[in-house]
């Protein structure tokens, strides 16, 4: 996936990082299959820069929010494997205030990904409130007290 994230960067594509992938650069040891990425709504720069690099992996292109909150969530089998693209996230700011806020965080071969910060991570996990999220919110809370 670091390969795609150096392409994003190069590009020019606008994303944050959320999700068990951003958990896990926050330092959870945890295993997911998919990567989500929020990115701006209705930003069709990015999403043409997105859709453009994208156009062999993708069966058909990603779209802007709808009227309607349509598009809100969009799936994509790839061979980096599977990838969410969220066009918002319950919990969460709009994307330009959460990219104003992001958190910058390594790689294990140190590539640069622009993931939501802990506090907005933090957010979206107590809204969601699935079963699955318990140890990420206890992990996160830990490590905002930690902060101070």
């Amino acid at each position: 996936m670091e390969e795609l994230i150096r392409e994003f960067d190069r590009v020019g594509v606008r994303y944050l990082l959320i999700g068990g992938q951003a958990m896990r650069l926050e330092g959870m040891p945890r295993f997911s299959m998919d990567w989500d990425f929020f990115i701006p709504p209705r930003d069709t720069e990015s999403l043409s820069r997105l859709n453009d690099l994208l156009a062999d992996e993708l069966d058909m292109p990603v779209e802007p929010l709808g009227s309607r909150g349509e598009n809100h969530i969009q799936t994509y089998q790839t061979r980096w494997g599977i990838i969410q693209f969220h066009l918002g996230v319950p919990g969460v700011p709009p994307f330009e205030q959460a990219e104003q806020q992001c958190a910058i965080r390594r790689t294990e071969t140190g590539i640069e990904v622009r993931c939501l910060s802990t506090q907005h991570l933090l957010a979206s996990k107590l809204k969601a409130n699935r079963p699955q999220d318990q140890s990420d919110i206890l992990f996160l809370q830990e490590k905002l007290k930690a902060q101070g």
